[in-house]
């Protein structure tokens, strides 16, 4: 009875999972955040969950890697090697918290849900040393600044096979601080567009 007990409900489990029909109604979803801003390129990851069938909320925390200085070329007149080198060094640590209303919901026949999302956070600046050939030793005697940042943005969500969930979005991302960050730019807001991409799975 048990045996059979235990195949029922990892059938009914399996039936409801296969169930959906579109992004707004899984009930958790977990994936890899990559950005790419007007200022630089984040890597990072994200937890949501369904708190109605076309409503989410989760938690998002990536790190930027900022790069809107003044990139140049040098090349290397022993080996020939060309280098891309930028002015600046300066990295965002973000997490936060996020919403995210789906439309249409049911009322589409494909597996895509578009939607709206709101994220809200603090962001640590990492400012470092602008030398262009330190590495990891860059951190030794880094400045750090608090501030806050909000990203609003417009996306689609695809089901994919296997449980798989593919999101791109474009939006506008604030970062603000109480004082500038970095000692070349000197600037205590860094906004911008931002192209994103989440891929993951869902449950």
């Amino acid at each position: 009875m048990k045996r059979f007990t235990l195949i029922l409900f990892l059938t009914l489990h399996c039936l409801s999972a296969a169930s959906y029909t579109s992004m707004g109604q899984v009930r958790r979803i977990s994936g890899v955040d990559l950005r790419m801003t007007d200022y630089g390129s984040a890597l990072g990851g994200i937890l949501q969950w369904r708190l109605l069938n076309n409503l989410h909320a989760g938690v998002q925390a990536n790190w930027t890697f900022v790069s809107s200085g003044k990139e140049y070329t040098l090349t290397d007149p022993y080996t020939g090697y060309t280098y891309k080198l930028n002015t600046i060094h300066l990295d965002f640590v973000k997490a936060g918290l996020f919403v995210k209303k789906h439309f249409f919901t049911g009322q589409l026949a494909n597996t895509f849900a578009p939607y709206v999302s709101l994220q809200a956070g603090p962001v640590l600046a990492i400012d470092t040393d602008n030398d262009p050939w330190a590495t990891i030793s860059r951190y030794e005697d880094a400045l750090f600044y608090l501030g806050f940042y909000t990203h609003f943005h417009f996306g689609i969500d695809f089901m994919m096979e296997k449980g798989s969930s593919l999101s791109v979005a474009v939006g506008y991302e604030l970062n603000r601080f109480n004082r500038a960050v970095d000692e070349e730019f000197l600037k205590d807001a860094w906004n911008g567009a931002a192209l994103i991409l989440n891929y993951g799975k869902y449950f």
